[in-house]
């Protein structure tokens, strides 16, 4: 385990995150094939690295290691805990991701980063009566047991995950968009107020202090925010929505998926719902569903009172098992425990061994060739900024040929839907 990293030692990996940005796999194929974030700032530096993008050559030039020391003083001054992937705090379940956050801050109880039993729940921001009712009451159920609930600290579902566990006594870890002292969404002060005071809550972003909550810097985080937990549950989502963005991050992950099922299935509001289902998603009817999944993985840390186990679930707990295994998994026999090694398992569970954050099992896999726009205008400008960085409206518009209106109304349509970020002074940035 990698000792707690100095304030000169930090500085590289906040230089890093400045140039290369959130959810960035060619640095975490750089730091794999350098090993420290200084070797890859050298390397960088010496011109060692031919396939270095051109946007990432412009921002070098841009940050300096002095603005880093800065961030790191700053972040320092205000009890912003800096979490790199080497650091004793850094979570492991975010270090199996294809690609990991390479930087965390975090503000609260970091030991929430290692909860085992973790559960994400996502939704709408108009969740509907139905929703409003469903995701409380089982929560309310569910945080009888050493849940922590994760979610986005969005309008909504996220508000109502994050209320309810906090009125339990629950914890809670908030997954934001933007740079943690960003006050956003601004109706939410007195709930991010709640979550510090009450020692139960905790704040993690992958962007850095002051990053504003641009809508390209969403979808990049839900994969922290299913990668954080074991179950995925979709309370409300519409055929296009971010809940089912972190659905699919969830289990890309191989983590478990629940969705409500609609109120309605005429109505727009859980077309979502219907496709996850539909695709496979666990039903969640009540807090058991979940309560049943996660017994079957973390025994040792839940009680099932006969009130909470269906028959058909008391047949498999009770007496002689009947267990469901893949074929390639152990038999019983060979994972059975004693009662004594179960109530020590219980007393003290065993530390899951921690993978190097630079040497991976395998390579780390090559990206799928990401999605274009439909459009030939789209296509072409998405295709310029991948190939050529962060660049000004105006150069765009001169590289695709397009007037500077129809451009601006084009980059608009793209950021939402996830091609481009928009960047401070008219410039743009491909996802």
């Amino acid at each position: 385990m990698a000792e707690t990293n100095t304030a000169e030692q930090l500085r590289w990996w906040v230089w890093l995150s400045m140039v290369f940005g959130a959810g960035n796999s060619r640095l975490i194929r750089y730091l794999r094939r350098y090993e420290t974030p200084e070797a890859v700032y050298d390397a960088m530096q010496a011109g060692q690295i031919p396939d270095l993008p051109e946007g990432v050559q412009k921002l070098m030039t841009r940050h300096s290691l002095s603005e880093a020391d800065s961030m790191v003083y700053f972040c320092r001054q205000h009890d912003i805990a800096l979490l790199p992937m080497d650091a004793p705090d850094y979570p492991q379940m975010l270090l199996d991701l294809a690609v990991p956050p390479v930087l965390l801050t975090a503000q609260g109880d970091l030991s929430l980063l290692h909860a085992q039993l973790a559960v994400s729940v996502v939704g709408t921001r108009r969740p509907s009566p139905y929703t409003d009712r469903v995701t409380r009451t089982i929560l309310r159920n569910l945080l009888q047991n050493p849940f922590t609930v994760v979610s986005g600290f969005a309008k909504g579902v996220d508000a109502i995950a994050h209320e309810t566990a906090l009125s339990c006594g629950a914890k809670t870890i908030a997954v934001l968009g933007c740079g943690i002292n960003v006050n956003y969404p601004r109706e939410h002060a007195e709930l991010r107020e709640q979550m510090m005071q009450s020692g139960n809550g905790l704040f993690v972003s992958e962007y850095l202090p002051g990053t504003q909550p641009f809508p390209a810097n969403f979808p990049k985080r839900n994969r922290i925010l299913s990668g954080l937990s074991v179950a995925t549950a979709v309370m409300e989502g519409a055929a296009r929505s971010g809940s089912l963005v972190t659905a699919q991050c969830a289990n890309e992950q191989g983590r478990y998926i629940f969705a409500v099922p609609p109120a309605d299935l005429f109505d727009p509001r859980y077309s979502g719902q219907i496709r996850l289902l539909r695709d496979g998603a666990v039903p969640l009817m009540s807090h058991r569903d979940l309560l049943m999944v996660c017994y079957e993985q973390f025994p040792q840390h839940l009680r099932l009172p006969d009130g909470d186990m269906p028959d058909s679930a008391r047949a498999v707990f009770a007496g002689d098992p009947i267990v469901l295994m893949p074929e390639d998994a152990e038999s019983p026999a060979e994972t059975a425990q004693s009662p004594a090694e179960t109530e020590a398992a219980a007393a003290e569970p065993a530390a899951p061994e921690r993978r190097s954050a630079f040497l991976p099992p395998q390579p780390l896999p090559e990206p799928e060739p990401k999605p274009l726009p439909e459009s030939e205008e789209g296509k072409a400008v998405v295709l310029f900024l991948r190939e050529h960085g962060d660049t000004y409206a105006d150069d765009i518009a001169r590289a695709v040929d397009l007037n500077l209106s129809e451009l601006l109304g084009l980059l608009t349509e793209l950021e939402l839907d996830g091609f481009v970020e928009s960047l401070f002074g008219k410039q743009y940035r491909a996802v």
